[in-house]
């Protein structure tokens, strides 16, 4: 048998143990949070310094792309006999590119309806899946016809009472329930 490494389980004797554990798990939450809003802001005004700090550079790239287009577009005989010009610090040309655009006055909801009732479903993108909440609604019998089966399990859960919680975090820190708890 393959060795584990022991899970870090905390022992808690009695009910007075579990309500300090949930006091404690309150402020570890409400820890957690703060450094994650902290980490946050702090993401958030990065991005707005680097946004800042980009923005001309982003300016200025996009004036000088326009302007060597537009050399390109005015000088267009330039690339006659070849379709790219190799410069010192870079290539510019022109290449061949197909797109597939609808005719006038048509949508590509009309599109789809002609594919589908022309029967060309090789051009429409399907995704299938299981719905799973259709398969809550369906009788046990119909589940197992299908491969299925319903499974009842009790699953445990915490809930925090935040408003207790935050009420008490004037009172003194509940010290871990690790250095002595219940």
């Amino acid at each position: 048998m393959a060795r584990q490494k022991p899970k870090n389980v905390f022992l808690i004797r009695d009910v007075e143990g579990v309500n300090q554990a949930l006091a404690e798990l309150g402020e570890i939450k409400r820890r957690i949070d703060g450094i994650e809003t902290e980490m946050n802001e702090k993401i958030d005004q990065a991005k707005m310094e680097a946004g800042a700090l980009c923005a001309p550079l982003q300016a200025r790239r996009e004036a000088l792309e326009s302007g060597v287009l537009a050399f390109a577009e005015y000088n267009r005989e330039l690339f006659q006999k070849k379709k790219s010009l190799e410069l010192d610090f870079g290539s510019i040309g022109y290449r061949k590119s197909t797109s597939i655009k609808t005719l006038a006055k048509t949508t590509w909801a009309m599109v789809l309806g002609r594919i589908k009732e022309l029967k060309f479903t090789e051009a429409i993108r399907t995704k299938e899946d299981v719905n799973r909440e259709v398969l809550h609604t369906w009788p046990d019998e119909r589940l197992v016809l299908v491969g299925a089966k319903r499974v009842e399990e009790d699953t445990f859960w915490i809930e925090l009472k935040e408003e207790s919680l935050l009420a008490g975090a004037d009172a003194p820190r509940v010290q871990g329930l690790a250095q002595g708890g219940a």
